[in-house]
């Protein structure tokens, strides 16, 4: 981003008291959000080897289903990055 684009965002977040992001960060925050979506697919999709021992399965299961977890709370929290940034932006253009 220019600088002198990057001063007009500045002041205009300090001025209307709004977080509105630049373009470029926004957009890396959305692909983010969209990679954690996949990752959460991928995480429940997979498949527990058929060999493993009862107590090793379940605590494999509980990992993931932990993991599983933590990806979709930080794909909602940057989708919500996302969806603040947007009420922010119409609501100053509206």
């Amino acid at each position: 981003m220019k600088t002198g684009s990057y001063l007009v965002m500045l002041i205009h977040n300090h001025v209307h008291g709004s977080a509105v992001m630049p373009p470029t960060e926004l957009d890396q925050i959305k692909a983010v959000s969209a990679q954690l979506a996949a990752l959460g697919r991928q995480l429940r999709m997979f498949g527990m080897p058929n060999t493993c021992a009862q107590p090793v399965a379940v605590e494999l299961g509980d990992v993931v289903a932990m993991v599983r977890r933590e990806v979709e709370a930080a794909r909602e929290a940057t989708a919500a990055v996302v969806r603040r940034n947007l009420v922010s932006w119409e609501a100053v253009h509206a």
